[in-house]
């Protein structure tokens, strides 16, 4: 697992995150994500409740990358990994019971990425280079 600096962790938490996916034909679904956050140093999470692109191509292949950046500070970070998709189990009740996503919603789920390399988007020569 790679791990989330303070300020990795900052930006996705304050900064709206972009999911991207592969499709059937292997091509790219991105698509932003407002719910998406830091569980912890090694996984992001977001709630699913849309059930689209995103939630199919994850079953398919267990794969995303998502991509954060800072505009004005001209800073960013990509990170890809494999995902758990937790629908009707008791860590989705944890998680999105307090959200009371289900008032809006009648179904969503939990998806929660497992960081396993990071790289930088900044706008310099360094972007794309892989730093976890």
């Amino acid at each position: 697992m790679a791990v989330l600096t303070k300020e990795m962790q900052d930006m996705v938490n304050n900064q709206l995150p972009f999911l991207a996916t592969t499709n059937e034909a292997g091509l790219p679904q991105v698509g932003p994500k407002g719910s998406l956050h830091v569980l912890d140093e090694t996984h992001l999470i977001y709630f699913e409740h849309t059930f689209r692109h995103a939630y199919h191509n994850l079953k398919r292949n267990g794969s995303a990358a998502v991509a954060v950046a800072d505009r004005p500070a001209q800073k960013g970070f990509r990170f890809e990994g494999s995902v758990q998709i937790h629908e009707d189990d008791a860590f989705a009740k944890k998680i999105l019971d307090p959200t009371k996503i289900y008032e809006k919603f009648p179904r969503a789920a939990v998806v929660v990425i497992d960081v396993e390399r990071i790289y930088k988007l900044d706008n310099n020569l360094e972007a794309g280079t892989q730093i976890a």
